[in-house]
């Protein structure tokens, strides 16, 4: 006998029924991918495309210029040189949250009374935002009334003018830096000791392994996930120091320490040149592209 022959409604509703759970979990992710495109997909295309062209975000719309804005970059040496500084920054920066962050977190693994409120202690830097601590940065470090000034006089010393000194600024930049991004670092170096296998722990004290070699021969190598996680997230986030350098250098003295996201601030908000500014973000994401992958590939082959 012949099947009887379906509609399109008819056979809507039966592709439906055979595939319920696909249709409910596209249902769900529906919104989130949609949020996504529309706030991350979409403008990192537009930044991409802005980059090859010249607009001002008041008038008109982009006028395609090329190559003009990349050519700009490298040939005005101070783009080049503000994304090398932020390079240098963040690696120093990465450096010292990274080892600081790891050592603390031993230190607080240890059972101990209070350990709890230690550690969160050592979390709340990562909770206040940076403009707020920046701003206190500027009252301390005021040199005509900063707390710093006041203690110096006190003490009879010479008081220091930081901002007009490159090395005081980059010094006061990177020590904020890591004081607010060393809690982070704990939490998650707390979380994969808390993960390790303790009977490793038991089979090195029956060796006989100090507590040194126990640390790097079982703690260090079983971290290593971790250490990649936090070493990735490092870079990409070693690029985005903004703040400080907004609020308390202002890119002073004479630029030296100006780096690329506050260069990219004042070309798209002060000069009004969003196709520079676009360049200069697109030059950002390929540096971190390359660190990530440089480090990525060196995790593999076991080298940290």
């Amino acid at each position: 006998m012949n099947q009887p022959r379906l509609g399109s409604t008819s056979r809507f509703r039966l592709s439906l029924r055979r595939n319920r759970d696909g249709v409910i979990g596209y249902s769900i992710l529906f919104p989130v991918l949609l949020g996504f495109a529309i706030f991350s997909v979409f403008p990192a295309l537009f930044v991409v495309y802005l980059s090859f062209a010249e607009w001002n975000g008041l008038e008109g719309g982009p006028i395609w210029v090329g190559l003009k804005n990349y050519v700009t970059f490298f040939n005005q040496g101070d783009y080049l040189a503000s994304l090398a500084r932020a390079g240098v920054y963040g690696l120093i920066c990465l450096f010292f949250t990274t080892v600081l962050g790891f050592l603390i977190a031993v230190l607080l693994n240890q059972k101990v009374v209070g350990s709890s409120a230690i550690r969160t202690i050592w979390y709340l830097p990562a909770l206040v935002p940076f403009a707020v601590i920046s701003q206190m940065a500027v009252a301390v470090l005021n040199p005509v009334d900063g707390l710093l000034k006041q203690m110096m006089v006190r003490f009879g010393m010479e008081p220091i003018v930081f901002q007009t000194s490159a090395l005081w600024m980059s010094f006061w930049i990177i020590l904020l830096t890591v004081w607010k991004g060393v809690g982070g670092t704990v939490v998650i170096y707390l979380a994969g000791l808390q993960g390790i296998d303790t009977t490793l722990y038991e089979a090195a004290r029956v060796d006989g392994a100090s507590k040194a070699k126990t640390l790097w021969h079982v703690t260090i190598p079983s971290l290593r996930p971790i250490t990649m996680f936090v070493l990735v997230t490092g870079i990409i986030g070693s690029f985005q120091i903004f703040e400080p350098v907004q609020l308390i250098s202002r890119g002073g003295p004479n630029g030296e320490t100006n780096i690329i996201l506050y260069r990219i601030y004042q070309d798209a908000f002060q000069g009004f040149s969003f196709g520079m500014a676009s360049a200069s973000s697109v030059m950002v994401l390929l540096a971190t592209l390359v660190f990530t992958i440089m480090q990525y590939r060196n995790s593999k082959r076991g080298i940290v």
